[in-house]
């Protein structure tokens, strides 16, 4: 499978819509050169690659987000405990979502920054 950026709208055989600007990695190979010879998609660039991993990470932790608003006060707190998420005393809600998010935000920085210090 080879990912490209549709420059034209497609509909695949499995009834998906595609419209420019999307990036598409179902197609096989064939296909794929198929439709960069027609012109109707292309190769994607290092700036879509981040770009599209980004709209990623983005619906990822708004999906996640979504899963801590279902969750009830005692499956959060589980799984705050499991992670080592440190709750500093909240008990409703809202103040555990906050907690965990704070947690799995300072996480995530400190991983970028060792990433970065590394480069």
């Amino acid at each position: 499978m080879k990912a490209v950026v549709m420059l034209a709208h497609h509909t695949t055989a499995e009834g998906v819509e595609l419209r420019p600007g999307d990036l598409h990695g179902g197609f096989d190979d064939a296909e794929a050169h198929r439709q960069i010879k027609i012109g109707g998609a292309r190769l994607p660039t290092v700036e879509d690659q981040a770009r599209f991993e980004g709209a990623a990470r983005a619906q990822a932790k708004s999906e996640w987000r979504a899963e801590l608003d279902a969750s009830t006060v005692d499956e959060l707190k589980a799984g705050a405990e499991r992670n080592g998420i440190d709750l500093k005393g909240a008990t409703k809600k809202a103040e555990i979502i906050a907690a965990i998010v704070a947690a799995v935000d300072a996480r995530e920085a400190e991983a970028v920054a060792a990433q970065t210090a590394q480069k």
